[in-house]
């Protein structure tokens, strides 16, 4: 029988029969790792550069201004919740497509942000996951607009110039400075996934993050031997290649596969901190035995987040890492 524990309801007050689980699932962004000043930067950077660079740029912004100003991470989070943007390549071409869309008086920066109400936009969004496929089937898809820019741009901010030239072998177009990637933190300390293991659990991660950027962070933050599992972008896309079908989530593949590797007849806990990964997570009970942990403390807008979370169903909340140790009594 599942068990829920309320929005309001902290997990230091546990329910009463211990929560069952041999294995557990992690996220890696806003879960094991704290992404609000990389990921969520880089997003409203690239899109921020996407529309102001070149010679002939969509808008043109005041010299001396603050940068970026047009979104703020609130507004990325909300465009988030819309669901199915989990890849931040295509949170940025959807935020992209619609800011497009939107009518200005005149071609700045300053006029279009006036223009700007995601709040607005998501209410009048009925079907979610709204995905890459529903925003262009609402305004089009432009050509002016590119997924193979747009990874450009968002991969040189998020590594920077100490690093994306190593890895593509390319010379940085669009950003000149050190990548958002060294302003991330770790969140799920080493000692309380030690205490995991301690216990007997498998631990196991189902990434957004390309193999490169997933390996970097875990071992950066010297937590890499304590994972047996991992699922990331790049097998994902190897999937979808060979399939021809998006399995980004909310589609559950990133989670069974991880859940096969650790041993599929287990049971599963995943730890996310998206509406995506809570329907991929629901998805994935026709496969496995698993149950989702909504973790949103790290949500630019608790308020919103909890309320996307929560129409997502899972099957508990926690607010702290500490509070999974509680839930599963160890």
């Amino acid at each position: 029988m599942k068990q829920k524990v309320a929005v309001k309801v902290s997990v230091s007050h546990p329910p009463v029969e211990k929560v069952q689980a041999d294995a557990v699932i992690f996220d890696i962004d806003n879960v094991l790792v704290d992404t609000r000043q990389s990921y969520l930067e880089a997003i409203r950077n690239t899109v921020e550069l996407y529309l102001t660079h070149g010679e002939v740029p969509f808008f043109s912004r005041s010299t001396g201004g603050k940068f970026p100003s047009l979104l703020t991470p609130g507004d990325v989070n909300q465009f988030k919740l819309l669901g199915g943007f989990n890849d931040d390549w295509d949170c940025c071409y959807g935020l992209l497509i619609y800011l497009l869309s939107l009518p200005v008086k005149n071609r700045t920066l300053e006029a279009l942000k006036k223009s700007v109400n995601i709040e607005k936009f998501a209410k009048s969004v009925k079907d979610r996951p709204l995905r890459v496929s529903g925003i262009t089937a609402l305004f089009g898809r432009p050509t002016t607009v590119t997924v193979e820019k747009v990874a450009r741009i968002f991969q040189e901010v998020y590594l920077g110039k100490d690093i994306f030239p190593r890895v593509t072998m390319n010379r940085m177009r669009y950003w000149k400075k050190r990548g958002l990637i060294h302003r991330e933190k770790l969140v799920f300390k080493r000692p309380i996934l030690e205490r995991l293991k301690h216990h007997g659990l498998k631990l196991g991660i189902a990434t957004g993050r390309s193999l490169y950027e997933a390996s970097h962070a875990l071992k950066h933050f010297g937590i890499a031997d304590l994972f047996d599992a991992m699922t990331t972008m790049d097998d994902v896309k190897k999937e979808e290649r060979e399939k021809k079908e998006s399995l980004r989530k909310p589609h559950p593949f990133s989670l069974i596969k991880t859940a096969h590797a650790l041993g599929a007849k287990k049971k599963f806990l995943y730890v996310g901190d998206l509406p995506d990964d809570i329907l991929a997570t629901n998805r994935a009970k026709s496969f496995l035995s698993i149950r989702s942990v909504a973790f949103s403390m790290l949500a630019a807008n608790p308020f919103q987040t909890l309320k996307g979370l929560e129409a997502a169903k899972p099957d508990f909340f926690i607010k702290t890492p500490a509070d999974l140790c509680h839930l599963l009594k160890i």
